[in-house]
C-alpha cells in the first residue's frame, strides 16, 4: 500500500468506523454505508464531519440536490475519499520539505 493511500486511510479513520484493511472499492463502499446511515440518524454529525474535513461546499450542495441517501452516499464517499488524499499528498510533502 502507498504511503498516500495509507495516510488517506487513516484520516479516514478518524471520522468513521470502517475497515481499513480492504481494497479501495470495499472502502469506499463501506464509507458509503456510514454515510447513509449519518443521512438517515445523525445528519449534524455529517455536516461537522464535512465541515472538519473541507469538503468542497459547493459539490456537497450540487450531491444534496439529490433527493435519495442512496444516490448520494457513493458520490459524497468519492468526495470524502479525494479531499483526505489530498490532505495526505500534503501532509508527506510537508513532512519532505522539513
Amino acid at each position: 500500500m502507498k504511503e498516500v493511500e495509507k495516510i488517506t486511510r487513516e484520516l479516514l479513520k478518524q471520522d468513521f468506523e470502517i475497515a481499513l484493511s480492504v481494497q479501495k472499492e470495499q472502502l469506499l463502499s463501506d464509507l458509503g454505508s456510514a454515510i447513509i446511515y449519518l443521512l438517515m440518524h445523525d445528519l449534524e454529525k455529517l455536516w461537522n464531519i464535512l465541515y472538519k474535513i473541507d469538503v468542497n461546499e459547493k459539490k456537497v450542495k450540487a450531491l444534496f440536490d439529490q433527493s435519495e441517501p442512496k444516490l448520494i452516499a457513493p458520490a459524497l464517499a468519492l468526495l470524502i475519499y479525494e479531499r483526505m488524499e489530498q490532505k495526505a499528498i500534503s501532509r508527506i510533502q510537508f513532512r519532505d520539505r522539513g
